[in-house]
């Protein structure tokens, strides 16, 4: 395995090493310096650093070819994950249908006043009675002389054999007798915590939009590239800065918004409730509604769980100032896609394969020039830029933030 070319893309996608870690099959590291050796031309570490330093544009395209690898590698983990949960779920399975088979056919037996359902009955008896004649017997069985043993050493060899196996067998007779509705609880609560398991780890994992995608079309990305945190805390964080910014009730007639609560406008109350809300309603709207708003018509269409930290709070707060669309947008530009408005899972990869410092710093410099195109900008100028500053201190805070050892999905 080239170790040095490894080295090389880990400055690229630091998040590849740990998947090369964990594969002993050795295919991920393979092709993570496959890749950098085409991509540079070159076996050579230094050489390669060099080619990547003075083409920025080969740089990103090895971001994007080494994000590729590791969502491929992710997906085959998962699959070799979920093959050792179906087989230990067969197994379970079969000891439970096993147990449930003879005692039905016990059962069946009995009913039927067939003298073979007799047969477990009476090998229990004599296992039991055998298991406690035997040990009693050892119990009351005086010593030789001098504490010496009564057997020579291959009788007691015997002795122990059998005493050993009658307590197997004793064993197995008070698990079919008494504890085997136990067992089967216990068995079947392993089952349902292997099967919920396995639910989530499907759940997790983003399921691709179409059947057969192009084939230059990378699949999505799942877990182990993600944020360090829970979506769900992610989203309350970024919300929380994104309503610092708006505020509360306003109605600026400078502002094309109209009445705005929450920074959620008249128009975007309404065709939330599904009918027509007046000035007073969107004065009483509450936080909670108000989340569920941002939530419904930001964070989940424009994807912001599924980018990285700090690059979710820019797109958030600029699709709330300016849109989902034109957010969407500036994103695409600045991690080097084409910019058609709809986040995929083309996007999500370059995103995560660009350092979120760099993406955080250019999204600000978009929204700023966006800004400063619209001619209320000197009427909005001001709060406009304070508001950019204040989101990209926050995000390049976020983005900075060191990522713990992340699972596979």
């Amino acid at each position: 395995m080239a170790f040095p070319l490894i080295a090389v893309a880990a400055t690229l996608l630091p998040e590849i090493v740990r998947l090369i870690a964990g594969d002993r099959a050795g295919t991920v590291g393979a092709s993570v310096a496959d890749a950098v050796r085409q991509a540079t031309g070159t076996d050579d570490p230094a050489a390669a650093r060099a080619a990547l330093a003075a083409d920025p544009e080969r740089a990103g395209a090895l971001r994007l070819r080494l994000a590729e690898i590791a969502l491929e590698g992710a997906r085959l983990a998962a699959e070799q994950e979920a093959g050792r949960f179906q087989a230990e779920l067969e197994r379970l399975r079969a000891m439970l249908a096993d147990t449930r088979s003879a005692r039905a056919t016990m059962a069946r037996l009995a009913q039927g006043g067939s003298r073979l359902a007799w047969g477990p009955a009476t090998v229990s008896t004599l296992v039991v009675l055998g298991f406690f004649a035997v040990l009693g017997l050892l119990v009351t069985l005086d010593t030789g002389p001098g504490g010496a043993s009564r057997f020579d050493p291959q009788v007691a060899s015997v002795i122990n054999i059998t005493v050993g196996s009658l307590g197997a067998a004793f064993a197995a007779v008070v698990n079919f007798w008494i504890g085997s509705s136990q067992s089967s609880r216990d068995k079947d609560a392993i089952v349902g915590r292997l099967q919920e398991a396995r639910a989530q780890s499907h759940a997790q994992s983003p399921a691709p939009a179409n059947p057969a995608p192009p084939a230059n079309q990378p699949p999505t990305p799942v877990s182990f590239l993600s944020s360090p945190r829970r979506a769900e805390d992610r989203f309350d964080a970024c919300l929380d800065h994104v309503l610092a910014s708006e505020g509360g009730f306003s109605n600026n007639p400078a502002d094309p918004g109209g009445a705005t609560n929450l920074g959620i406008t008249r128009r975007t109350l309404s065709e939330f409730r599904d009918a027509e809300v007046s000035e007073e309603d969107v004065r009483a709207l509450t936080r909670a509604e108000a989340r569920e708003i941002y939530r419904a018509r930001f964070w989940i269409p424009m994807r912001c769980a599924e980018l990285p930290p700090g690059i979710d709070l820019m797109v958030l707060d600029f699709g709330v100032n300016a849109g989902p669309g034109r957010s969407i947008r500036l994103l695409q530009r600045s991690v080097g896609v084409t910019a058609d408005g709809s986040i995929g899972p083309i996007t999500l990869a370059a995103a995560r394969a660009c350092r979120a410092p760099d993406v955080v710093a250019r999204l600000a410099e978009g929204r700023m020039a966006h800004y400063r195109s619209l001619d209320t900008f000197a009427v909005f100028g001001r709060g406009w830029t304070r508001r950019v500053d204040r989101t990209r201190e926050a995000a390049m805070a976020a983005a900075a933030a060191p990522a713990p050892m992340a699972m596979v999905a």
